[in-house]
């Protein structure tokens, strides 16, 4: 089962690559397939999840996109990963992901050939990598290998991008993927570094960025996710070092807590002490500090 923050960083990404500008550059810039170049992004259509069977529609982190490629359709099935554990069995999700994209496609009246459908991965956990991208590495070769499923996906994998590469692609979605591979300290360290990547994007992308980056920092900060439109790179940096030095302040407020709780427990240890060595009874002692038993015959 997910936690909360997947599903809130799922949330996120999905409003993302909800956005065409996003899903053309997360083509453009990330994938290295000679097929992007021929694809016509001013085609894109998102797929209405009704589209698909109810099962399917379920998957709350998957996107999916048609678009023509030389006049022909294609999807685009992008799965968004965020768990920290690396999922073995990536590549046999895909298939049946697939399959029932394309039992969808029957269903609604096409008959082949079928639209082809590119399965793209966007693993943003903090883990590397290391499940088989192929069907075919999963399944034991006894039988000739046309008989065995072919299915490859296509990884994008945030933790293993380099920064340098980020820093050299000018657009929103190197900027997300900066911010994701640096922790809060860290990016205050380099704002201008993030700004320089923005520096080139088009006016239109700032405002979904902008929402998700005061959605990504709420949520960092432990707050309740705030959206808040932005449209311009200094108001990208206004907001970004307002939420950092936010962000910092609750830091220092828990470690102050933290300290207080600290004292209240020694405290209650004292007096427990001072009981035990007036021989009052554990039980009075217990119901009168808070401390279990075992806490006061550790005493």
């Amino acid at each position: 089962m997910e936690t909360p923050i997947a599903d809130d960083h799922d949330r996120r990404y999905k409003y993302l690559f909800s956005h065409p500008g996003f899903v053309e550059r997360l083509l453009t810039s990330f994938v290295d397939e000679p097929f992007v170049k021929e694809l016509d992004f001013s085609t894109l259509e998102r797929v209405n999840s009704t589209f698909v069977s109810e099962e399917f529609a379920r998957q709350e982190s998957d996107v999916i996109w048609k678009l023509l490629v030389r006049g022909r359709p294609i999807y685009l099935y992008l799965l968004i990963e965020f768990q920290s554990s690396v999922d073995p069995l990536m590549a046999l999700r895909f298939l049946r992901y697939l399959a029932e994209l394309y039992a969808s496609l029957v269903a609604e009246g096409q008959e082949p050939p079928l639209p082809a459908v590119f399965p793209l991965l966007l693993y943003t956990g903090d883990s590397r990598w290391s499940a088989a991208r192929s069907t075919a590495e999963m399944i034991r070769p006894e039988i000739p290998e046309a008989f065995i499923p072919q299915l490859t996906y296509y990884p994008i994998v945030v933790n293993e991008i380099p920064t340098e590469t980020l820093l050299r692609i000018h657009n929103a979605v190197a900027a997300v993927f900066y911010v994701e591979n640096a922790d809060p300290q860290k990016l205050a360290e380099t704002l201008d570094e993030l700004m320089a990547i923005l520096s080139d994007e088009a006016p239109e992308l700032f405002e979904v960025f902008g929402r998700w980056l005061s959605n990504y920092l709420a949520g960092t900060a432990g707050e309740a996710a705030v959206i808040e439109p932005i449209r311009s790179v200094r108001e990208v940096k206004s907001m970004f070092a307002t939420k950092l030095k936010e962000y910092g302040e609750r830091l220092k407020e828990e470690a102050r807590e933290e300290a207080l709780q600290q004292g209240r427990q020694e405290g209650k240890r004292e007096t427990a002490r001072a009981m035990i060595e007036r021989g009052i009874d554990i039980a009075v002692i217990a119901e009168v500090t808070g401390l279990s038993t075992e806490e006061i015959e550790a005493l």
